[in-house]
């Protein structure tokens, strides 16, 4: 539950409350915004030559927070999700009014209201395209691009957001805000064009992406850790070069996954708005309940697991295992395979004992779960 908050980059302690001033910090939320219709298909004309504006109205959503506001729907909770906090996270009820249910609406509000938040604005969009109102679906669909870039803000998806249990106080704004400024590596951000997604159903695929975000938080505290053994406990450019050194190929990743997200949300509105024009067809459904990375057996395990996976479609598919500092230690899968379940043995003799993660990537899908070698 989130106590404290960072305001520009710096800690700012009011009373018992933080104010988050902003998610990956204000130009990377335009960089999102900017670039997510590079993935939108040529008959969303309307939307793909106003991108400045949406880079523009990117950080509109943090100037609405009010440290003041205590209310379900204010806006601060909008931006995160604490979903380590609950138990047994990982089968989390997704439905908001079940949630209140069974943890109360304070604590569910403490946590963070993120993935609802995104299918309000969601709905909102939608029905703003369906009766014309353009200014008001370009302000929502500027909003709609900042709760789904933090969403894939790894930070924002977790209990430990600033590192405090962990020893690594601070690491929120130092990697979402300094690291990625113009001092730094802003300019080093990118993306490749993809096609965009039809989402049925919206709610399981922002805890997908959401679970996926909390699977990076370990990544970034021990590239944390390990930056500042690098620079001598000093927060200098010997401490961000390393930083960036470790996470900035998850950071990447996680730009492309956040803009083909927000563009398929976006595409997705546009459908269920009526206004995909003659003759164009939506692409193909890809469910993303239906893409599931299963828990590894045994776990722990010395020295072989078996790892299974659930396929909605055929195509190119990568699982790969990482440390926990984000350095890639094995591919295990490589290939095109065919849609449906698939298993494979893997083979950890070569690896020292310890915690793994384990990633399966195939088009715009992505899951993570963690492993223990014990020897």
């Amino acid at each position: 539950m989130r106590k404290l908050i960072i305001v520009t980059g710096t800690m700012l302690i009011v009373g018992f409350f933080f104010v988050d001033a902003f998610g990956w910090g204000s130009n990377t939320h335009r960089f999102i915004n900017r670039v997510s219709v590079y993935h939108l298909p040529g008959n969303m004309q309307l939307f793909i030559q106003d991108s400045s504006y949406f880079a523009t109205h990117a950080p509109d959503a943090d100037s609405r927070k009010v440290s003041s506001d205590t209310s379900m729907f204010a806006e601060s909770p909008k931006h995160y999700l604490d979903i380590d906090e609950y138990p047994n996270f990982h089968n989390l009820p997704r439905d908001f009014d079940t949630l209140i249910a069974l943890y109360g609406w304070q604590r569910v509000k403490d946590n963070g209201t993120l993935p609802w938040a995104t299918l309000w604005c969601l709905d909102s969009l939608t029905h703003q395209l369906t009766r014309g109102a353009w200014a008001q679906a370009y302000l929502t669909a500027s909003d709609l691009g900042h709760y789904v870039g933090d969403a894939h803000q790894p930070l924002h998806a977790t209990n430990n957001y600033d590192g405090g249990l962990t020893g690594n106080n601070g690491i929120h704004s130092r990697y979402e805000s300094t690291m990625l400024s113009s001092t730094y590596f802003l300019s080093q951000l990118r993306i490749t064009p993809e096609s965009v997604v039809y989402v049925p159903n919206k709610r399981d695929f922002i805890f997908e992406y959401i679970y996926h975000s909390n699977g990076l938080v370990d990544s970034i505290m021990h590239s944390d850790t390990y930056a500042k053994t690098q620079s001598g406990g000093q927060y200098n450019a010997t401490y961000y070069n390393t930083l960036w050194a470790r996470t900035g190929g998850l950071t990447l990743d996680q730009m492309q996954l956040g803009t083909k997200a927000l563009a398929s949300f976006w595409y997705t509105a546009w459908v269920d708005a009526g206004l995909i024009t003659t003759g164009v067809e939506p692409v193909a459904p890809t469910v993303a309940s239906d893409f599931r990375l299963d828990q590894n057996y045994p776990n722990p395990f010395n020295p072989s697991t078996t790892i299974s996976y659930a396929l909605p479609v055929a195509g190119t598919v990568f699982l790969n295992v990482y440390s926990l500092d984000g350095r890639q230690v094995a591919s295990v899968v490589h290939e095109t395979q065919s849609a449906g379940r698939h298993t494979v043995r893997f083979d950890a003799s070569h690896l020292a004992s310890g915690t793994y993660f384990y990633r399966l990537h195939m088009g715009s899908f992505s899951q993570t779960r963690k492993f223990l070698v014990v020897k």
